[in-house]
């Protein structure tokens, strides 16, 4: 399979998911201009060598959980707008830099995705409510349920955002169903 990844295979998000569990850093990382990786990777933590989606919405949890001003509502949603824009910015950038739809080291599209997944008035600033909504993101961002898929098949920053966000919305809504049944 070459190094874009085929998106009408049966099982696509299988394939991605398995490929970017164990992912080598790309071709060509030295091309892309230093304030672009440096927000499109998430300050490098999407340089893991190991499932940086996971280690970038791992990162986007902890900010959430450990500094509570991200846990006011209002301060997270201005946070979802302003990494909504960078990344959109960042992921186009780092996607033509490196000649690669979607490279699996841009990670602020996670970071989007979880912070959605995370956006709450009832159950602010509750751990099992944050790790709960962590689960449902990586779930939802790894099966890609429509219209995620549409968005993933964009090229550009827009496509590496929206796929995300679309996988965020399911996530908070199952997390907000499981806690209120819990």
């Amino acid at each position: 399979m070459s190094e874009e990844i085929q998106t009408d295979l049966p099982f696509h998000w299988y394939t991605k998911a398995r490929s970017r569990l164990w992912a080598k850093r790309p071709q060509g990382l030295g091309t892309v201009p230093p304030i672009a990786l440096l927000i499109g990777t998430f300050f490098y933590t999407g340089l893991s060598p190991v499932s940086s989606g996971t280690v970038g919405s791992l990162a986007a949890a902890a900010i959430y959980y450990f500094l509570p001003v991200f846990q006011d509502p209002i301060i997270l949603s201005i946070g979802i707008v302003v990494v909504l824009v960078a990344g959109i910015w960042s992921g186009g950038v780092v996607e033509r830099a490196l000649k690669q739809q979607d490279p699996g080291i841009v990670v602020i599209d996670e970071v989007l995705g979880q912070w959605i997944a995370l956006l709450t008035i009832q159950y602010v600033g509750n751990l099992k409510y944050t790790i709960i909504a962590f689960l449902f993101f990586r779930f939802f961002d790894i099966i890609k349920t429509p219209p995620a898929r549409y968005f993933e098949k964009m090229h550009g920053g827009t496509g590496i955002m929206l796929d995300d966000a679309v996988a965020g919305f399911y996530a908070w809504i199952a997390a907000h169903l499981v806690m209120y049944f819990l």
